[in-house]
C-alpha cells in the first residue's frame, strides 16, 4: 500500500512538473503573438499615417508648384524687360505686373513649404513616437492660412465667404486642423466645378463650437450617409480622389475631442460640420 501511495505521489508530481513546463510554453507562445499583434499594430499605424500624409501633402504641394509656375513668368517677363529695354510707359506696366506677381505668391510659397515641413515633422515625430502636444490658437488663423494656399483654385468663379469667428479659440495641432479645413475646402471645390459659393461660418453654444463648411453645389449624394466617412469612398472620378479625405479628417477630429458630421445649409448644397471645444483665449503678458 506504502509502494503504491509513493508512486501515485510520484506520478501527480511528474504530471504537474509536464504541466507546468506545458503552460510555460503556451504563456512563452501567447507573449510572442501578443509581440507580434503589437507590432502589427504599429505598422498598420504608421501605414495609416504615411497614407494619410501622402494624400494631404497633395494640396500645399500643388499650391507651391502653381506658385513657382507663376514666379517662372514673373520673372521672364522682368528679364525679357530688363534684355529689350522697352519704352518707360511699357516699361513700367510690365514691371509692376511682374513684382506684384512675385509679392501675391510670396506667402504662397511661405505657407506651403511650412505644411510640407509641418508634415515632415510629424512622420519623424511618429517614427520616434514623439507625441505632440496642442497649443491654443483662434482657428480663423489656420483657415487663413489655408486658403492661401488654395487661392489659386479659388481666384475666378468661386467666392468664398469666411465668416468664422475671430475671436475663436480652440486648443488643436494647427496642422491637423489646417488639414481637415484644407479637405473639406477641396471637396467643395471640385463639387462646383469652377463656379459657385463656399462659406465658413461658426456658432457656440455650451462651450462647442460649430464649424460649418457648406456651398451651394449638387450636395451630398442621396442615400450615402453612412459611407462618407468609410476609407477609400469617392464619388469622384477614378484619378481624381482617394476617398481618404473625409476619413482622416474625421479621425482627426475624434482627436481633438470632437466631431466632423454633414449638416444642412441654406446654400442648398453640401455642408460639413465640425464640432470641437472652445479654448480660453491665452493671456497675453503685456511686460
Amino acid at each position: 500500500v506504502q509502494t503504491l501511495l509513493f508512486l501515485s505521489l510520484v506520478l501527480i508530481l511528474i504530471l504537474l512538473i509536464v504541466q507546468t513546463l506545458v503552460l510555460r510554453k503556451r504563456n512563452r507562445q501567447v507573449e510572442s503573438l501578443l509581440e507580434q499583434l503589437k507590432e502589427q499594430d504599429r505598422e498598420a499605424t504608421l501605414g495609416r499615417l504615411l497614407t494619410g500624409v501622402a494624400h494631404d501633402l497633395n494640396t500645399p504641394l500643388g499650391a507651391l508648384s502653381c506658385a513657382m509656375h507663376t514666379r517662372r513668368q514673373a520673372l521672364t517677363k522682368l528679364k525679357g524687360i530688363i534684355e529689350t529695354d522697352e519704352g518707360s510707359s511699357g516699361h513700367e506696366l510690365g514691371t509692376g505686373k511682374a513684382l506684384k506677381a512675385l509679392d501675391d505668391t510670396e506667402g504662397v510659397v511661405s505657407e506651403s513649404l511650412k505644411r510640407t515641413m509641418d508634415m515632415i515633422e510629424i512622420l519623424r515625430k511618429a517614427g520616434r513616437g514623439e507625441p505632440e502636444d496642442p497649443i491654443i490658437l483662434p482657428a480663423n488663423e489656420i483657415l487663413k492660412n489655408v486658403l492661401r494656399i488654395l487661392d489659386h483654385r479659388f481666384k475666378s468663379g468661386i467666392t468664398v465667404q469666411n465668416e468664422l469667428d475671430p475671436n475663436l479659440f480652440v486648443k488643436v495641432l494647427p496642422g491637423d486642423l489646417g488639414r481637415v479645413f484644407a479637405n473639406l475646402l477641396v471637396n467643395a471645390y471640385d463639387a462646383l466645378e469652377g463656379k459657385g459659393i463656399i462659406r465658413i461660418t461658426s456658432v457656440v453654444n455650451d462651450g462647442l463650437a460649430s464649424i460649418e463648411v457648406a456651398d451651394n453645389g449638387p450636395g451630398l449624394p442621396s442615400g450615402e450617409g453612412k459611407n462618407l466617412f468609410c476609407s477609400g469612398w469617392t464619388t469622384k472620378e477614378c484619378g481624381h480622389g482617394s476617398g481618404l479625405g473625409l476619413f482622416i479628417s474625421r479621425e482627426i477630429m475624434t482627436s481633438f475631442g470632437g466631431s466632423l458630421q454633414p449638416g444642412s445649409s441654406d446654400l442648398g448644397g453640401a455642408s460639413m460640420i465640425l464640432s470641437l471645444p472652445v479654448a480660453q483665449a491665452p493671456v497675453v503678458d503685456s511686460h
